[in-house]
């Protein structure tokens, strides 16, 4: 176990960043994250279904109950072509999922806010932006823009998809860009939308998807074929929306209809190819600085949280703090690698366009996707299994 006077310095405040504060002081060690940001929160709008793993680690850091009673529960999961026709699905009532730990929608507003609360104040450092960090025999030197230098046994680079400390570590590069653009709002009505169902259709190089988040509104995304950049395309408006989703089935056009515009958010689809190994000394990787990933597969959050939660059990399995991060990353690194390749598999044939393109996509979801999709949602999942059973240390 890690036995120091000094804290666990966490940089990035995020929801990896914070379920592992949360996820260390819990399990007795003592943890500071330090979040760029001058607020609690986010001030970003969007909306995640939550997989297994997701649940799974809310409910270790204690707050199941309280993330069920922010979200809304997804009892289906439905691929189908732009007119609505059926793909394939998934129906978790069929699948022996312990109820609880079921999908679940919630806004990503609601999520950081309740992992922000259960890390406290204490354990919260806002206003705080690394500028550089060093490593010594004994600890870290953590270095902030303000001046400020704090000490620690262990630094955590939580710091997204422009991680400074990944940088540090592995060298500055541009993330990847897989050629489609996403957006998102929030309509402000359910549309006549089917109850507890996460609704995916696929047209031509182009997506539109849906789910209920239970309290009368419904969350919806949509990816298209465009440059990045905030110059790579022409859709930024509600309208030109409504015209490129014009001949989907009715519900892609009554959900950006019920849409106030000022809430619409648009975003490049970014992710970064896998590292060989996330860090060294006594410096780690995790979430998006570590495995940045697409979000066709919706692993992003969920991965994060898991991150957290068995850094802190290896930290504090371990007779070394070294063994313990390197072992970490060894275990995450196992199931994050083949979920980010998926993902961006499944963004790639999303995106085919042409003549064939959908037809050839549509044939793929409904035989190797229809098998393998459930596979790939309840991957991390098992990592959970693989926590309660390893030996007790790692040398």
């Amino acid at each position: 176990m890690l036995n120091s006077s000094e804290p666990i310095l966490i940089i990035g405040g995020g929801i990896g960043g914070a379920a592992a504060g949360v996820a260390l002081r819990r399990a007795g060690l003592d943890a500071v994250v330090y979040e760029a940001r001058t607020q609690r929160g986010t001030r970003y709008g969007g909306c995640y279904v939550l997989w297994y793993a997701g649940r799974r680690s809310l409910r270790r850091l204690g707050l199941g109950d309280k993330v069920a009673a922010a979200g809304h529960r997804v009892d289906r999961f439905e691929m189908c072509d732009d007119r609505g026709r059926l793909l394939y699905r998934v129906d978790m009532n069929h699948r022996s999922v312990d109820p609880e730990l079921r999908p679940l929608a919630i806004r990503r507003a609601d999520l950081v806010d309740l992992l922000h609360t259960e890390l406290g104040s204490e354990a919260l450092q806002l206003n705080s932006t690394m500028r550089e960090f060093s490593e010594s025999a004994r600890g870290v030197q953590a270095t902030f823009t303000d001046g400020r230098v704090e000490y620690g046994s262990v630094l955590v680079g939580a710091d997204g998809l422009q991680s400074r400390v990944r940088a540090h570590l592995h060298g500055s590069a541009t993330p990847r860009h897989p050629g489609y653009a996403h957006w998102s709002g929030i309509a402000e009505s359910d549309c006549g939308t089917p109850k507890h169902t996460f609704h995916i259709m696929h047209g031509r190089a182009a997506r539109f998807a849906f789910f209920q988040l239970g309290d009368g509104s419904t969350c919806w995304w949509a990816t298209r074929k465009a440059p990045a950049g905030p110059d790579g395309d022409h859709l930024g408006e509600r309208h030109a929306l409504e015209m490129a989703y014009r001949d989907w089935h009715p519900l892609a056009g009554a959900l950006l209809a019920a849409t106030d515009p000022a809430t619409l958010h648009r975003r490049d689809t970014l992710d970064r190819p896998p590292l060989r190994q996330w860090g060294r000394g006594r410096v780690t990787l995790l979430g998006d600085a570590a495995h940045a990933m697409t979000f066709d597969l919706g692993q992003g959050a969920g991965t994060s949280l898991t991150d957290g939660v068995t850094l802190a059990h290896h930290l504090t399995r371990a007779r070394a703090p070294l063994a313990g991060l390197r072992e970490y990353e060894r275990v995450r690194r196992s199931v994050t690698v083949p979920l980010a390749v998926a993902s961006r598999q499944i963004g790639a044939g999303a995106a085919w366009g042409g003549p064939l393109g959908p037809r050839l996509n549509h044939a793929i979801l409904r035989t190797v996707g229809a098998r393998i999709t459930p596979a790939l949602l309840e991957l991390d999942a098992r990592s959970h299994l693989a926590l309660e059973t390893e030996p007790a240390h790692a040398e």
